[in-house]
């Protein structure tokens, strides 16, 4: 009931933005902007390249708010639209796929605190594992890379995912599965993981 009430005010809000309601917009943009530049910019790993992302999307949006049907929830068409535009962003920069989908770390790894940080040699072997890491998560093909960094990162379930990237439940299962094995075999093969 809650749901379809919820659908109700959603459906009633574009309804509004469609007859030129500008505050309804507004408002629309003030509810879904700060996801909408989590998405992008956990894609992106660019605060300007995530805003910009976001602005065209919100304008994208506004012109074709008059073709939602409302099969989707709106909150998953937005991010739909987001994460393609993310996407296509970050094909444009030519950057290595792990920077592309906001997965790296700086140099330094992590924040830590200075009571626990590693040696010396710690350090040297988890940039270096890091850095294998990365080169793998290059090779993974894009659709794969999309599942993994909506799962792990965004914290999506597999049905959300499914709907932004109008892709069956089952696929979206199996794409996380294949992802996260590649890497598990590749950490297996370099002697990087203890089973």
């Amino acid at each position: 009931m809650k749901m379809e009430v919820f659908k109700s005010r959603e459906n009633q809000r574009v309804r509004r933005i469609v007859a030129g309601d500008m505050e309804a917009f507004r408002a629309l943009v003030q509810d879904y902007h700060p996801l909408a530049y989590d998405l992008a910019f956990k894609t992106l790993n660019d605060s300007q390249d995530a805003e910009e992302v976001v602005q065209d999307a919100f304008v994208k949006i506004h012109r074709a708010l008059g073709g939602f049907r409302g099969e989707a929830a709106l909150k998953t068409w937005i991010l739909r639209i987001v994460l393609r535009l993310s996407l296509n962003r970050r094909r444009d920069r030519a950057r290595s796929a792990w920077q592309r989908l906001g997965l790296h770390l700086g140099d330094d790894g992590e924040t830590r605190d200075t009571a626990t940080a590693p040696n010396p040699e710690t350090l040297c072997i988890s940039r270096e594992t890091r850095q294998l890491l990365l080169s793998w998560i290059d090779e993974l093909p894009d659709h794969l890379r999309q599942v993994l960094v909506l799962n792990s990162l965004e914290e999506l379930s597999y049905e959300e995912i499914a709907r932004i990237l109008q892709i069956p439940l089952g696929t979206v299962s199996s794409r996380i599965y294949t992802a996260r094995k590649k890497l598990l075999n590749q950490l297996e093969q370099h002697k990087l993981l203890s089973l």
